[in-house]
C-alpha cells in the first residue's frame, strides 16, 4: 500500500485565514446589508398586507440559512486547521521518539 502525504502549513494557514476573511469580511456585511434593503423595501416601498408580511418570513428564512452556511465555510477552516494541528503534533511526537531511541 502506498501511502501519499503532503502538507504545506502555510497554505492551510492561508486558505484557512481566507475562508475565515471572506465571511467576517465579506459575506457577513453584505449579507447584514442585503437584509437591511429588503427590510425596508418591505417596510415602505413593496407594502401588501399579505404578501409584504409572507416575504419577509421567507427572507428570514433564507437569510438564517445563509447565516449557518457561512458558519459550515467556517467550519472548514477550523477543520483545515485541525488536521495541521494534528500532523505537528504527530510528527513532534514521533521525532522525539526516534531521538530517543537513537
Amino acid at each position: 500500500m502506498v501511502a501519499n502525504i503532503r502538507l504545506s502549513y502555510s497554505e492551510i494557514d492561508r486558505v484557512s485565514g481566507l475562508l475565515n476573511t471572506s465571511v467576517d469580511v465579506t459575506l457577513v456585511p453584505r449579507m447584514a446589508e442585503a437584509k437591511k434593503e429588503v427590510d425596508s423595501l418591505l417596510a415602505h416601498a413593496l407594502v401588501l398586507e399579505k404578501t409584504s408580511p409572507a416575504l419577509t418570513q421567507q427572507y428570514e428564512k433564507f437569510n438564517t440559512g445563509l447565516t449557518q452556511a457561512t458558519e459550515a465555510i467556517k467550519g472548514f477552516a477550523k477543520q483545515f486547521q485541525a488536521i495541521k494541528d494534528s500532523v505537528q503534533k504527530m510528527d513532534g511526537d514521533m521525532a522525539n521518539q526516534v531521538n530517543s531511541n537513537g
